[in-house]
């Protein structure tokens, strides 16, 4: 039996949905009755169930449901993909580009990149989804983003392809006072005796490095957020370990720096989209936009 793609598009919905059927009839602009009357008639083609139940409610995939999605999401993303294509040879067409980033990197990597690419292309209409690492990655598997730029520290999703663009070292911020930056040589076992604000995501552990020497810091706080670790470094709670582009001495005063670049892991950024998805033209400008301004911010560095 052949599945009609709205039939296909029903399944992936429903799952990217939470298994919310009306949410997903939502999604489609169409009715509760005709999603499930799709759903049924490819659980009656299959002889199997693709989703659990509790009652009436849908509550998970089975086994077979996880065998057919993975083929399912692929063939709405092809269609994506030439539905993306037909828009970008379109002159009329006004093309979207949706992309996903965490809110460290939207303001400290691509925010100029953002201004600069929205002014030389009004033709395209940017959406930035900010969100943590790990569900900026979700939205690109989902389909809800062309693509993310988000820190990667842990193995990528199968499905996925991933171009570094830049990576960002490590500082040890605090006050003046703090007795460590009056210390010649910095070592995590100095660091560990002090209380640490933490930069913590789902993909970066600051405490895991302490671990993995068999440390156990003083962890006063975990955050994402490099503004609150930088308050509450301010206030004398402790000192914080932040990416180098996220602090400045001149704003951030009276906090000081040590580089820690050799204690500390650099973080890898990069693109990550759909292995199986079309890049489009504006994709391409941006993040040739945004490689020229890391370039630019580079050489400024080292000038």
């Amino acid at each position: 039996m052949r599945f009609s793609l709205v039939q296909i598009q029903s399944i992936v919905e429903i799952n990217r949905c939470g298994f919310h059927v009306s949410k997903a009839a939502q999604k489609l602009n169409t009715s509760q009755s005709v999603i499930s009357k799709h759903l049924k008639s490819i659980e009656d083609a299959l002889a199997g169930k693709l989703f659990s139940r509790s009652g009436k409610r849908l509550t998970g995939l089975t086994d077979l449901g996880q065998k057919v999605l993975q083929y399912a999401e692929r063939m709405v993303e092809n269609h994506d993909s030439i539905d993306r294509i037909a828009k970008e040879a379109d002159s009329t067409e006004r093309e979207t580009l949706l992309l996903a980033t965490t809110p460290t990197l939207a303001r400290y990597l691509i925010a100029d990149t953002v201004q600069r690419f929205t002014t030389a292309h009004p033709d395209v209409q940017l959406n930035v989804r900010v969100e943590e690492s790990d569900k900026a990655v979700e939205a690109v598997q989902q389909g809800l983003s062309s693509f993310a730029v988000v820190p990667i520290a842990r193995a990528m999703p199968s499905g996925l392809s991933f171009c570094e663009l830049t990576t960002w070292s490590r500082l040890l911020i605090g006050l003046s006072n703090c007795p460590l930056f009056a210390e010649q040589a910095m070592t995590l076992e100095r660091i560990a005796e002090e209380p640490v604000i933490a930069f913590e995501t789902p993909t970066v552990s600051l405490q895991e490095v302490f671990l993995a020497h068999g440390l156990q810091a003083k962890i006063a706080l975990t955050t994402s957020n490099p503004e609150v670790m930088k308050a509450y470094a301010a206030l004398g709670l402790g000192v914080a370990v932040v990416a180098a582009p996220t602090f400045d001495a001149d704003r951030d005063a009276p906090l000081i720096s040590r580089d820690v670049s050799g204690l500390f892991p650099s973080v890898r950024i990069g693109a990550v989209q759909r292995a199986d998805s079309h890049q489009t033209l504006a994709q391409t400008q941006f993040l040739s936009y945004l490689r020229s301004n890391l370039a630019a911010k580079d050489r400024t560095s080292d000038g």
